[in-house]
């Protein structure tokens, strides 16, 4: 009953990279949250401004109780000033992890 949560975003502005170290410098709050599994954060070569978020979690309640954490939250606090998203590009999809 495993889940997959795909977050897909695209950044707007000249901060792409400054996004993408972010997310390598994080502060890895969710790799003690009960129920996650794993994490990748992946950026198409074809679209380098796009990033997609890919969480692998034991169950859906697992992630919710995350997303609605204090930790989730603070887990935000690198996220670089000025930031501007392509608002209709930004995605939350939920997967049934059917094998790997």
């Amino acid at each position: 009953s495993m889940i997959v949560v795909l977050i897909t975003f695209v950044v707007a502005n000249e901060l792409t990279a400054d996004v993408k170290e972010s997310f390598c410098k994080r502060p890895h709050f969710v790799e003690h949250s009960p129920g996650f599994v794993s994490m990748q954060v992946l950026s198409p070569q074809d679209a380098p401004n796009e990033i997609w978020l890919l969480t692998t979690w034991e169950d859906e309640q697992s992630y919710r109780q995350w997303h609605h954490s204090h930790l989730y939250r603070e887990s935000h606090a690198g996220i670089p000033r000025g930031l501007k998203l392509v608002a209709s590009a930004t995605q939350l999809r939920f997967f049934d992890l059917v094998c790997c």
